[in-house]
């Protein structure tokens, strides 16, 4: 049994302030710490109940945030290129997600967005507002594997829920506001994590993997028109009006598909 865990930040038990995801702060450094917490207490869980290969994505950024020496040693790291590169997508059987967050817009959420949050508003496809986890979901659910898990705040919980049916989930903490939350006790919810994502083992088989049918629209709101103006230069993307661009594709085949 493969499970792949996408990782992200935001969505890490103890990751309280916006100012923690800045690489050259204090709180950056904290944030590492808790994010292997929290993936290694994933990985626990799948290994507990029937899981045989663990990979994992560092998925927040420039996928630099891991400490490595940190990692659960039975798990590897790989990004999700080289997972589609080297035909280990094919191999999945399920999706979980450790700190992922909310779509961009979301009430009650930390530190809601999608991809850029100073460049992208929205994200769609076929017209379906949606975010980050859809994306992940999408890709690894057109090739039959279903999203069981997923640790985040609240609301990203919430939206998990929404888009992939009734999923274990292990919310770690609540928004204050956009760029504040409070964490729950760390130590519960380190054993929460592996508590659900154990169980959520138990779903596969009856979770259906989230798959969007081709043809695709890929559409994307900008903030400002200069940063239209940059990503309607790429291959295959049309501009639409001042800030919005759309990328039409057969299906969603791999993960950079899904992008600009």
């Amino acid at each position: 049994m493969h499970i792949h865990i996408i990782t992200d930040l935001e969505g890490i038990s103890g990751v309280t302030t916006i100012e923690q995801m800045e690489f050259d702060s204090f709180g950056y450094e904290y944030a590492r710490k808790r994010l292997m917490i929290d993936t290694n207490a994933a990985i626990r869980g799948a290994f507990n109940n029937g899981a045989d290969v663990v990979t994992v994505t560092d998925g927040h950024a420039r996928g630099k945030n891991f400490i490595d020496e940190l990692l659960d040693s039975r798990a590897k790291k790989i990004n999700l290129i080289d997972l589609y590169s080297q035909g280990l997508h094919k191999e999945v059987d399920a999706v979980m997600f450790v700190g992922t967050h909310a779509m961009p817009g979301t009430m009650n959420a930390f530190l809601d967005h999608v991809q850029s949050s100073t460049a992208w508003y929205n994200y769609y496809i076929n017209n379906i507002k949606c975010g980050e986890l859809v994306q992940g979901g999408a890709f690894l659910g057109f090739y039959g594997a279903p999203v069981i898990f997923a640790s985040a705040d609240e609301a990203a919980c919430e939206e998990a829920k929404y888009f992939f049916g009734n999923i274990q989930t292990a919310p770690v903490k609540k928004a204050l506001t956009r760029n504040k939350a409070v964490s729950y006790d760390l130590d519960y919810c380190e054993k929460m994590i592996e508590d659900r994502a154990s169980k959520a083992m138990n779903l596969i088989g009856s979770i259906k993997p989230y798959k969007i049918n081709g043809p695709v629209e890929i559409k994307v709101e900008f903030t400002r028109t200069d940063y239209c103006d940059n990503a309607s230069e790429r291959p295959n993307v049309e501009r639409i009006d001042a800030r919005t661009v759309i990328k039409k594709i057969p299906q969603i085949t791999d993960y950079m598909s899904i992008l600009l």
